[in-house]
């Protein structure tokens, strides 16, 4: 199963680059008041960051390959940079859904993949910025390939466990 992360994600690192464009433009407004050249070369600034983000933030949308492969999770993203993880199942220890504020509002989740093999609190692999109702369809199908269990999937497992002892016991006793 491939897919990418939702197109929700641009306008969400369009909001985190706020906390950066919103203070330079508050300086730029303080320096005008100050000083003529301060303010060119903030709002500069302010311009080239917006340009740069405005290029940047679609290619690396773009760059986003996610797989739930037959063995293992893959994840391929970057601009500059790329990185590529492929993390195989028979290492994986728990799968997480986790939202944010932001996320959930604008219907987002992450899918943390997590391996005991690193012994970091930190997922092997995420698979990031995805609609929530597909974040949890990703998780299902990895704890499917890998064999976790949800908690009420353990106590059906355990109880069907509990009858068949008790019948062997019934067997046995028997004798």
């Amino acid at each position: 199963m491939e897919f990418k992360s939702d197109i929700k994600l641009k306008k969400m690192y369009f909001l985190y680059s706020l906390w950066a464009t919103i203070p330079l433009a508050c300086i730029s407004v303080l320096l005008s008041f100050i000083h003529v050249i301060g303010m060119v070369i903030s709002l500069t600034i302010l311009i080239a960051l917006t340009i740069f983000l405005s290029i940047w933030i679609p290619k690396f949308y773009d760059s986003i390959r996610f797989r739930v492969e037959e063995n293992h999770a893959y994840a391929k993203y970057g601009v500059w940079w790329i990185k590529e993880k492929r993390v195989p199942y028979s290492l994986v220890s728990q799968v997480r859904v986790r939202q944010g504020p932001i996320q959930r509002r604008l219907g987002l989740a992450n899918v943390d993949v997590f391996t005991p093999a690193t012994g970091v609190l930190r997922p092997e692999v995420t698979f990031f910025q995805l609609n929530s109702i597909k974040a949890q369809n990703v998780q299902d199908a990895i704890r499917v390939k890998v064999g976790l269990l949800s908690p009420l999937e353990k106590k059906a497992v355990e109880v069907e466990i509990l009858e068949e002892l008790k019948k062997i016991r019934e067997i046995l006793e028997r004798r």
